[in-house]
């Protein structure tokens, strides 16, 4: 792609805006402070907003987990010092969803006196045809096993029998391409499914913690701070505000 010049951000978004007709494509405009001012129909869609409007303003750390949403500000800042971004491989997700697989790039936004004013990005999904990436073939099976049955108890070594691989060859697919380990990412996709099931339920706190696989209330929400930085009743009553759906 040649380099990005317009006279402003808003002038980027028009010319973007044809890539809400191409399947299986996100894509997004940031400002200079990581705060998204333009995303496509996918890509809002699948953080639960029912249009664009709930998306503007966010930043990743609204959207993503923790250590996902550090990826993607680290990458921001290479970005806005003026690097590109090429076909990445590399596993997104949103909150109580299971990990997708995405080639990404990215790229800076200049304005006509060539000072970076943003990024943008674009994501293309890769289905089950494309799905032929070693991440893809060597997690898959993993990580769909945690999405089924994150709410029972998950040992490392029942994971790694249900996939037909030894132990140590699990985990190192894990560290490879996630970096981390199967115990870390399990934990990762039970305390993501509560945080939703905080916002979008009424179940009491302490059923939640035992519906996504904690064993008590206490150990959930130890947990929880860790991850998230704030208890779990500061998301429940935090979820009337500009609520996605």
């Amino acid at each position: 792609m040649t380099k990005l010049v317009y006279p402003s951000l808003q002038g980027a978004e028009q010319n973007f805006a044809m890539l809400d007709l191409i399947p299986d494509t996100h894509a997004w405009i940031k400002d200079v402070h990581g705060c998204f001012v333009y995303g496509n129909r996918l890509f809002y869609q699948r953080f639960g907003f029912a249009s664009l409007h709930g998306l503007l303003g966010k930043t990743d750390y609204d959207l993503a987990p923790a250590e996902l949403a550090e990826r993607y500000c680290n990458d921001d800042v290479q970005v806005l010092n003026g690097a590109v971004v090429n076909d990445r491989l590399e596993l997104i997700t949103a909150e109580g969803q299971s990990g997708d697989w995405f080639l990404t790039s990215k790229w800076p936004v200049y304005n006509l006196q060539e000072q970076v004013i943003g990024s943008f990005g674009i994501s293309r999904h890769l289905n089950n045809t494309e799905g032929d990436a070693v991440p893809f073939r060597e997690l898959r099976a993993p990580i769909e096993y945690i999405y089924q049955h994150y709410g029972s108890s998950i040992s490392v070594a029942s994971l790694a029998g249900a996939c037909n691989i030894s132990v140590s060859a699990l985990e190192r697919r894990f560290k490879k391409h996630l970096q981390k380990t199967p115990h870390q990412y399990i934990n990762d996709v039970r305390l993501d499914n509560a945080r939703r099931l905080l916002r979008e339920t009424d179940k009491p706190i302490g059923t939640i913690a035992l519906e996504t696989g904690f064993a008590d209330h206490s150990h959930f929400t130890r947990a929880f701070i860790r991850k998230f930085g704030h208890a779990p009743s500061a998301d429940r009553r935090a979820r009337a505000v500009d609520q996605p759906l």
